[in-house]
């Protein structure tokens, strides 16, 4: 294999060091090599340090290879040179762009012995006596590697925004025209803190610089940098917890009277360790403007992104009852991926079709918890072959998600399931799943929530003017209209035909009733044949009647034969007879029917039907 050519391996090394606190002077260096790739690059970043799954972290890193390698083939080398392993203390082999201290205990030999290499050099490293401490740092990042503020993108600040800005309470606190010199954001988990931050970045004067330092960062040499420079600066410190042992209060000082800004970030429980902690750590945080960011949005938060004008946003709105939006929009890409991935046929299908139950209810305008049978009803109807795999897909489904949600939701107490508010969210807006079956519908509407009928009429709408005859059947059935019935039984629908045609004989449309009628028996429908023949044998006896009232004794035998047989056609020969106005000829049936026995004949001729005269 020569070189540049692609190892199983390289997918593997790219994950370590996007996992590893090397994954910002790669991005750097990789950025220098293959501009094209930087976005995408950036992009694969943030999923993998999202803690996605290490299958799809691994097609996304497999994915961006295949694409950046032939178009810069040292893009692998640079890789592979970052994945290394930890050069070890004696001897060792010191990566290029670090410096390594080492503090030496003293021996019999002589006292203890400081080595440093520094910044570029490499080489190997021979240290006698024994390691105590070994401390690494990286140098700074290049200046002209530096971001322009103004149009930085989020993702190369370690914030996965996907969706228009939209201003936070906080913001009026985070003003550009303020001089802060050491600006810290605090909060939650998940509370926007970066994003927040960015936005604020993004606000600064033109012409402003971004430093993005990568974690362990020998920062001492920034001053110098900056001052070369010449040019607005602004230091990004995203989790400054992993900066502290190399920001002191007098470089802060320094940068802070060379007018730079210091924007930075930490949730709320590392800002109480450091500032409470240990004394020097704390001095640095006590310079520092705090501005504390809520996790749950405001009211007013939540007014502006229903104004957005953007669909996941005001869906986040909707679907985001507990008001925390940003674990919500962080989160749910993942959510989303991961259930999408479970489908594939080496995935968890069991789970996969759970999930999908629950969503194709909440498609159907279920979107409140529901009854875990009924969840579970359609699941078993979509994998029948998983029944018995319910409560592991259940397990599988429900377990929270980078601490945030599941696929599924538990009511607790009730057990009762909902889809995870932006899963839901996504599957009413997307293509790409299948139409809701019609059984799912069923169990829908039996619900009886007046909301599905309304989107079952306007959804079987849709579908049967686009010539799906079961649309149109089942919208006939849902709103009594005879035309959809029609136009379903003349596409070819058996059921359809089969109640039209049994309409149509109620009606006394004989003509039309059995047209429709020999359609669904000849499809095979046993009600229809069972309706046809009836009708058809009343139109025999019909004309048999009118054969032997013009002295046909063939007609009469004949008919004798069917109205002693059948009571109940004797009967419905003389209400037809009636109706045409042929009195005699009515009167001598029902008296044949009434002598068969047949009860609303008996009532017609008053009881006497002891007797038939011919």
């Amino acid at each position: 294999m020569g070189e540049g050519e692609l190892r199983e391996g390289d997918f593997d090394a790219l994950l370590r060091v996007l996992r590893s606190d090397s994954y910002l002077g790669l991005m750097e260096r990789l950025s220098a090599l293959d501009p094209e790739g930087a976005l995408g690059f950036d992009l694969l970043a943030s999923r993998v340090r999202l803690a996605v799954s290490r299958e799809a972290a691994r097609a996304g890193a497999e994915q961006w290879l295949r694409r950046a390698v032939p178009r810069d083939p040292r893009v692998l080398d640079v890789i592979r040179s970052y994945a290394g392993e930890p050069a070890p203390a004696m001897p060792g082999r010191v990566t290029p762009g670090r410096e390594v201290q080492g503090r030496v205990t003293p021996g019999r030999d002589g006292p203890a012995v400081r080595n440093t290499v520094a910044d570029s050099a490499a080489g190997n490293v021979v240290q006698a006596h024994t390691v105590e401490q070994v401390n690494f740092f990286t140098a700074p990042p290049d200046p002209a590697l530096w971001l322009d503020a103004a149009t930085v993108d989020p993702h190369a600040l370690g914030a996965p925004h996907e969706v228009p800005y939209i201003r936070r309470d906080r913001d009026a606190d985070l003003g550009p025209e303020r001089r802060d010199g050491f600006l810290l954001i605090t909060g939650a988990p998940l509370s926007g803190k970066t994003t927040t931050a960015w936005a604020h970045v993004r606000r600064l004067a033109p012409g402003t610089q971004v430093c993005v330092p990568p974690p362990g960062t020998d920062l001492r040499t920034l001053p110098e940098r900056i001052a070369a420079r010449k040019s607005p600066c602004v230091l990004w410190l995203d989790d400054l917890e992993r900066y502290l042992e190399g920001l002191d209060g007098a470089l802060l000082s320094r940068l802070i009277a060379m007018g730079v800004r210091t924007v930075a970030t930490m949730t709320d429980a590392a800002y109480d360790e450091h500032r409470f902690g240990a004394p020097a750590t704390a001095r640095v945080l006590s310079r520092a403007r705090v501005v504390e960011l809520e996790l749950e949005w405001s009211r007013l938060e939540l007014m502006r992104m229903d104004a957005s004008g953007d669909r996941r946003l005001r869906d986040a709105v909707d679907f985001c009852h507990d008001k925390r939006v940003t674990p919500y929009l962080a989160v749910g890409p993942e959510l989303w991926e991961e259930w999408r991935r479970a489908g594939r046929s080496t995935g968890n299908q069991p789970g996969h079709q759970l999930v999908r139950a629950a969503l194709d209810l909440a498609r159907c305008w279920l979107t409140e918890p529901q009854p875990r049978d009924l969840v579970r009803a359609v699941y078993e109807m979509y994998a029948p072959e998983h029944a018995e795999a319910f409560d592991a897909a259940l397990a599988w489904a429900v377990r929270p998600r980078h601490g945030v949600a599941g696929l599924l939701v538990e009511t607790p107490g009730t057990g009762e399931l909902a889809g995870y508010g932006y899963l839901v969210a996504e599957a009413m807006a997307t293509e790409e799943l299948p139409p809701v079956p019609y059984e799912t519908w069923d169990l829908a509407l039996a619900q009886g929530e007046p909301r599905v009928t309304t989107l079952a009429t306007r959804y079987f709408r849709h579908h049967a003017k686009a010539g799906d005859s079961e649309a149109m059947y089942r919208l006939a059935r849902l709103t009594d209209d005879e035309e959809w019935l029609r136009k379903a039984a003349d596409a070819g629908h058996t059921a359809a035909a089969a109640d039209l045609g049994g309409a149509l004989a109620d009606r006394g449309d004989t003509r039309e009733a059995i047209r429709y009628l020999e359609k669904a028996a000849e499809a095979g429908d046993a009600r229809a044949m069972t309706r046809l023949g009836r009708l058809l044998q009343i139109q025999a006896t019909t004309w048999l009647a009118r054969a032997a009232a013009a002295d046909d004794s063939e007609a009469y035998l004949y008919t004798q034969a069917f109205t002693v047989a059948n009571p109940q056609a004797g009967f419905l020969l003389a209400r037809l007879l009636e109706e045409e106005g042929r009195e005699k000829e009515a009167a001598f049936w029902m008296r044949w029917a009434a002598h068969a026995g047949h009860p609303g004949a008996v009532e017609a001729v008053g009881g006497g039907a002891d007797t038939v005269e011919g």
